[in-house]
């Protein structure tokens, strides 16, 4: 089935294959969020940019995803202030809430027309994680000053879900939802305004360090570049093996429902806000601007998206509304992100910093992907202090590194899907 987002696109971007030759200050490999974020704000600071794609712009997870802009990092500030200390946990909140404006900055700025709205909340699916929602709460209200995020008790939760499958949870007016692929078009529209090259289908095969550049070929030309950004996320697969270890491939799925009538849709989300619940393998949802269910749930971690993604979706969605029990899905599609083992973005410099990394966005890229390309054109053209802080993330590797990673996530996925229906 087709992607809705590709159906209900509203810029088209054809740009030509790398064919030949060519020389550029940087070449930016990737056409998701980072890589497109990147080239705008180089070309802006009049660098010579040339960014190769693969396939089309943002057609992975940057056109595919669900949509939610939300500030922070992936993990919560719990996570972050228990295991890397307060001071450097309350830098990387900053970094995380700059990031969600900054995308509202790009689509004012960019007039990207991408139906952005306000409102993302937390629902819990087990009582026993609600006292835990109610004190984290209480903690960024005292401790960050932040008092865009309420708790909602169990009633005033299933009254804005329309489900009585949830219990309380948090829900943040601040953080956002908008058509994901509209957004990364916008940014692509810019970026090419602002004078950067773009090629489509143009896969980088490799790329040689060499004393004074970095050559990278594809499958029918090159380009010798001062330097290079890899902006690949899930697909960066083997161009820089050290990184395998650290980053492991991922991917997620959506379905979108017939469009709904005003009551169904009343009844499911009368504040039309999104919604991201407390499972590990996360449950996320939202209405389009047509008034479809737009539904992630389900990820596994083969080469190869699902041909068989209506059932793998659907299974939570019924769990969740069973009066949506046979619903006509209109859309079926999946993307492949990148996950982390700290579920932490990891940014690196490698190569005498001929070669800049930012990726494994671990499902939270909308906002903090297109703010890492201005991270890391301020890494290329200036101090590169907020890279310099995002790369001190820790970065562990997958057990058994990137030969067994795969099998060793599985056994833990199984067992975290098992903890999620007890």
């Amino acid at each position: 089935m087709q992607s809705y987002y590709q159906a209900s696109r509203n810029t088209q971007i054809d740009q030509p294959e790398l064919i030949g030759d060519h020389v550029a200050d940087v070449c930016v490999i990737g056409g998701g969020y980072t890589g497109l974020s990147t080239a705008l704000y180089l070309a802006n600071e009049g660098v010579n940019v040339l960014l190769i794609e693969s396939n089309l712009i943002a057609s992975g997870a940057s056109g595919a995803n669900g949509g939610q802009v939300s500030g922070g990092m992936r993990r919560d500030q719990f996570y972050l202030e228990k295991t890397l200390g307060v001071d450097y946990a309350k830098v990387l909140w900053g970094i995380g809430e700059k990031s969600k404006y900054h995308a509202k900055e790009l689509i004012d700025k960019y007039q990207i027309q991408c139906d952005y709205k306000k409102g993302i909340a937390h629902p819990n699916h087990k009582q026993k994680y609600c006292e835990e929602s109610k004190q984290y709460v209480d903690h960024m209200i005292q401790n960050y000053d932040y008092k865009d995020m309420v708790y909602l008790s169990d009633d005033e939760m299933r009254e804005v879900t329309g489900s009585d499958t949830y219990y309380g949870g948090s829900y943040d007016e601040a953080e956002a939802h908008c058509h994901p692929l509209n957004y990364a078009l916008g940014i692509a529209k810019a970026t090419l305004s602002a004078g950067a090259k773009i090629y489509e289908n143009s896969p980088a095969t490799s790329y040689k360090v060499l004393d004074d550049h970095v050559r990278v070929n594809t499958k029918n030309g090159s380009i010798k570049a001062d330097r290079i950004v890899l902006a690949c996320n899930g697909y960066l697969e083997n161009l820089e093996k050290s990184l395998t270890s650290k980053i492991l491939p991922m991917n997620n799925y959506i379905v979108a429902t017939k469009p709904l009538d005003d009551e169904t849709v009343q009844k499911i989300n009368p504040k039309d806000i999104a919604f991201a619940d407390s499972r590990f393998v996360i449950n996320y949802f939202r209405m389009s601007a047509d008034k479809r269910l737009l539904f992630g749930g389900g990820e596994n971690y083969s080469q190869e998206l699902s041909k068989n993604i209506v059932p793998i979706v659907t299974r939570p969605l019924e769990k969740i509304y069973p009066f949506l029990k046979g619903i006509k899905i209109d859309y079926a599609w999946g993307g492949k992100l990148a996950i982390t083992m700290n579920r932490l973005p990891f940014f690196a410099s490698l190569h005498n910093e001929k070669v800049i990394s930012a990726q494994g966005y671990s499902g939270q890229g909308v906002a903090l992907a297109s703010y890492s390309g201005k991270i890391v054109s301020e890494k290329i053209t200036g101090t590169g202090e907020v890279f310099d802080i995002m790369s001190k993330i820790p970065r562990p590797s997958f057990p058994g590194g990137r030969f067994l990673r795969n099998p060793s996530m599985k056994i833990g996925m199984l067992y975290y899907s098992l903890l999620d229906r007890i």
